[in-house]
């Protein structure tokens, strides 16, 4: 199994059977998609069965697609903190011109 730079190994065996499961479940929904559009239409307690479905569809999606890009190397840089540049404050203040009245007689 290939190691990271951190030393934990790439997590090629969950990337495929969440892989699968994501697989699976597209299957099953349209496979069975009269029965999907039966069950959820019909209101009540019914409609919490879509919104089950699609936190379902999300975490198994969700962790295959994190899975895939750890296993292709893709991933966060930890690179140290960069103190930002303070900033020069001025000190010399600069006399602003002053608008003068004008009389136009």
């Amino acid at each position: 199994m290939a190691r990271d730079q951190d030393g934990m190994g790439r997590p090629v065996g969950k990337m495929a059977l969440f892989g699968i499961a994501t697989a699976g479940l597209y299957g099953a929904v349209f496979a069975n998609s009269d029965w999907v559009m039966e069950h959820f239409t019909r209101g009540a307690w019914y409609a919490a069965l879509p919104v089950a479905t699609v936190f379902l569809f999300s975490f198994v999606h969700g962790a295959f697609a994190s899975h895939l890009w750890t296993v292709l190397g893709v991933g966060v840089t930890k690179k140290p903190a960069q103190p930002r540049p303070r900033k020069v404050r001025r000190l010399v203040r600069r006399r602003r011109p002053q608008p003068q009245p004008r009389l136009n007689a």
